[in-house]
């Protein structure tokens, strides 16, 4: 009987076996490998029936930039390795803290960050979200004090690296989202070095 055995369940496989099968989804051909779909569209029976896609009213692929089955497989994949709720990815690292940092913030609000930060993230944070009224205070990242000294009524999200790039530095992750979290924050982190 399958689906009886609670050893089928995804959640209950060994990692090995996450990253290879989880997220899986074979199209009617039965392939053996992941498919790739690269199509930037998708069919349909009618223009109602497109309308109701693109309204959200049926479920299902509008347009690959929103999301597309491959994607969908590796979100899921990657949700099921991490024991995540869900997943989202995004084409690349920048698009990523971009979207975690500006769906978290608006005018009025702070970030908190450490100094030791990738180029580009850096930017972001003392160049983009001014514009828009956000401020940000970076500190020493291993240094707990000024972590705790900086933290404002408005701190909405604190942005950290770990390891930092490029210079590698080391934070206590475990004490930063604990400060955050007693401050109402959101804790983006970025681990471009570290593995899932």
């Amino acid at each position: 009987m399958s689906g009886s055995d609670p050893s089928d369940s995804p959640e209950s496989w060994a990692p090995a076996t996450k990253a290879i099968r989880g997220g899986l989804t074979r199209s009617e051909h039965g392939e053996t490998a992941e498919a790739l779909y690269l199509t930037q569209s998708f069919v349909y029976a009618s223009a109602e029936a497109a309308n109701a896609r693109f309204a959200g009213e049926d479920p299902g692929f509008v347009y690959s930039r929103y999301a597309n089955p491959t994607v969908k497989m590796f979100e899921d994949r990657l949700a099921l390795i991490e024991g995540a709720e869900s997943c989202r990815t995004a084409a690349s690292g920048m698009a990523a803290i971009f979207t975690a940092l500006s769906g978290l913030v608006r005018a009025g609000d702070h970030i908190l960050a450490s100094r030791a930060l990738f180029g580009s993230c850096r930017w972001l944070l003392t160049e983009y979200f001014p514009r828009f009224g956000v401020e940000t205070t970076t500190v020493d990242g291993p240094d707990l004090a000024q972590w705790e000294a900086a933290f404002r009524p408005n701190t909405r999200a604190v942005l950290i690296e770990s390891p930092a790039n490029p210079l590698l530095e080391m934070v206590d992750v475990k004490a930063i989202c604990d400060l955050a979290h007693a401050a109402g924050a959101k804790v983006v982190v970025d681990n471009v070095f570290a593995t899932p």
